[in-house]
């Protein structure tokens, strides 16, 4: 091999090492297409709640667009309304102001305990509600947005937020009334939920791009 060869061979060999990704490069790839897939989930997700509504909600005064409240009469008839614990509240960790470190595990992790406490709560649900009811649907795309959050943690823990007491919630659902309230209040919780968790994913994607 002549000395003009060698030297073809050295400078193709030092463009391929200057072009191949960093690792650091590859992991903010791997960062974006999880928040991709992950936005996909969510945007399913908020499609699907209103369907779930209307196949599970038929009392009148319980609509979703626009969304009403539950009276105080059927507060009081949900004694255990109280009991499903707020989600953990996203905008603090996963949209600081002033931050110049991004806390992406705590974000995440906040992300992760908020799904799992509306995966729980519609786990007790879909034992109550009526066999027409698309809540098994619902559980489904929450459960894989949820592997696909946990995918992106590094750290590989969730956070410790108030804990979801099943059994005193499902002692709480006596009737099919009850049931429905209770439902209502957790979709238009669960979807508030999706909506500042669309707005947070939203947030990680154009901070990763920043700092690569």
């Amino acid at each position: 091999m002549n000395a003009l060869k060698i030297l073809g061979l050295l400078c193709s060999l030092a463009f391929l090492t200057q072009s191949a990704p960093t690792p650091e490069k590859l992991e903010d790839l791997e960062l974006k297409r999880n928040i991709q897939r992950a936005r996909s989930l969510v945007n399913k997700i908020l499609r699907l709640i209103p369907v779930v509504h209307g196949s599970c909600v038929s009392t009148n005064d319980l609509t979703i667009d626009p969304p009403s409240q539950p009276t105080d009469m059927q507060h009081q008839s949900l004694g255990t309304y109280s009991g499903i614990p707020t989600a953990p509240e996203l905008e603090t960790v996963c949209r600081p102001v002033n931050r110049i470190d991004f806390p992406l595990d705590e974000c995440l992790n906040s992300i992760s305990a908020g799904l799992q406490l509306y995966q729980d709560v519609l786990g007790v649900l879909v034992l109550k509600v009526t066999s027409a009811c698309q809540v098994t649907l619902l559980q489904a795309d929450i459960r894989d947005l949820l592997a696909q959050i946990n995918k992106m943690n590094e750290s590989g823990l969730t956070s410790s937020g108030d804990q979801f007491d099943a059994l005193v919630f499902a002692e709480g659902l006596r009737g099919d009334y009850e049931v429905q309230v209770a439902t209502h209040v957790t979709l238009l919780r669960l979807r508030n939920f999706t909506h500042d968790l669309k707005r947070s994913l939203r947030n990680v994607e154009h901070l990763s791009s920043k700092k690569s």
